[in-house]
């Protein structure tokens, strides 16, 4: 990488860092405030999904703006928004407040992520999906050691003080704004651009729907156990501390698979590492929910590597099906569909009190493996490689 690939790629992928961890931060304060709030377990489950709705599933429309205006603002203010409100959750004395915050900080969460994959697929061209996956191993790795920090500061305070992690989104901030990549602004027609967009997205639109299925499916299965495993792992007898540990292990491997699936996937292609990990993510993530003592915990860890594996791979092979909508495609992979994703707790919340948190979760990771094989109706690296690039109302970048 260049050296202003590099600088781009380390400071968008601690602004990624940051903005995930305040994310995952909720996760293991869930039972916390629950009783807090006196919420029902309906009422709980709707929160992640809540806060997904504003930072997963508005994110085309970020994209879709920052396509046609700048990239480069929407990237420099998310992590401070995002910080400055999801960073209060402790502090919310009613449910109304403590959704109000979560749609402020999401929309900050939002409004990061595909500018951030853009302009760092734009300052790493030539090592597209070596850069996508560091910086979206980035992200998975701030996601990872949230629960963790916030753990941490919760026991030796208590849930008010969640707000001590706020200072972490305004130095991303700054760091972003400081030395992050610049742009040219490109002209367009802006009776025209909408056009555009649909005209690229028609010419491409079966592969485009078999890599959004099969995002929604790892993202459903990743966040129903992240949502899940807290609530298994108290009734187990777990303390908070030991719960937030669990749950680092496994986002940390979902860091390290979303690292190295960049790279098997430049050496051996995209195709087969979802096929491969498809078959597996069934069999660790039922041996996880299903089993207990380390079995249960070496197989929730190697079921986060495997479902994290391909996400950055998908964006990148986005980009290249239209590499003049990078922000745009990045939004439909990173965002809409983790936001569809992320409603799986919710609406599998009524077939917990039938069949448990363990045997809906066990079902669950039966969905991953069955859209693994819509890979075979996307084209091969070589073959994107060799098409040629779809007009666009700007210069693809």
């Amino acid at each position: 990488m260049k050296g202003e690939g590099r600088r781009a790629l380390l400071v968008l992928g601690f602004g990624h860092f940051v903005n995930d961890l305040h994310t995952s931060t909720l996760y293991p304060l869930l039972p916390l405030i629950a009783r807090r709030l006196n919420l029902s377990e309906a009422e709980v489950f709707w929160l992640a999904p809540l806060l997904n709705l504003t930072s997963s599933l508005m994110q085309p429309v970020y994209g879709f703006l920052a396509d046609r205006y700048t990239r480069r603002a929407f990237a420099v203010v998310g992590p401070a928004i995002a910080g400055s409100f999801i960073s209060l959750i402790g502090t919310a004395t009613s449910y109304g407040m403590l959704l109000l915050l979560l749609i402020l900080g999401g929309i900050g969460n939002g409004a990061f992520h595909p500018q951030g994959a853009a302009l760092v697929a734009r300052a790493n061209e030539h090592r597209r999906r070596l850069a996508l996956s560091t910086f979206s191993s980035s992200g998975t790795l701030g996601f990872a050691l949230g629960p963790m920090i916030i753990t941490a500061i919760v026991a030796a305070t208590d849930l008010t003080h969640t707000y001590l992690l706020m200072p972490l989104g305004w130095v991303a901030t700054l760091l972003i704004f400081r030395y992050g990549p610049r742009e040219d602004r490109h002209p367009s027609d802006k009776r025209e651009v909408f056009g555009s967009l649909t005209s690229t997205l028609r010419g491409v639109w079966r592969p485009m729907l078999s890599l959004y299925l099969i995002t929604v499916s790892r993202s459903a299965t990743y966040v129903m156990t992240n949502s899940y495993m807290p609530f298994i792992l108290t009734h187990r007898g777990y303390s908070l501390r030991e719960t937030g540990g669990l749950l680092t292990a496994y986002l940390l491997a979902g860091a390290c698979g979303s690292f190295f699936g960049g790279a098997v996937a430049e050496r051996f292609g995209g195709r087969w590492l979802t096929l491969g990990t498809g078959i597996l993510i069934p069999l660790f993530l039922a041996t996880a929910a299903l089993t207990t003592g380390p079995l249960s915990v070496a197989a929730l860890i190697a079921g986060g590597f495997a479902l994290m594996s391909v996400f950055p791979v998908n964006v990148a092979t986005a980009q290249e099906l239209a590499p003049g909508e990078t922000s745009t495609v990045s939004a439909l992979m990173m965002g809409f569909a983790w936001g569809v994703g992320s409603m799986s707790p919710a609406l599998c919340e009524p077939l917990t009190r039938t069949f448990g948190f363990e045997g809906v979760l066990a079902a669950m990771a039966a969905f991953p493996l069955a859209t693994s094989f819509l890979t075979l109706w996307i084209p091969d690296e070589r073959a994107l490689l060799l098409r040629p690039r779809v007009a666009s109302p700007h210069p693809a970048e």
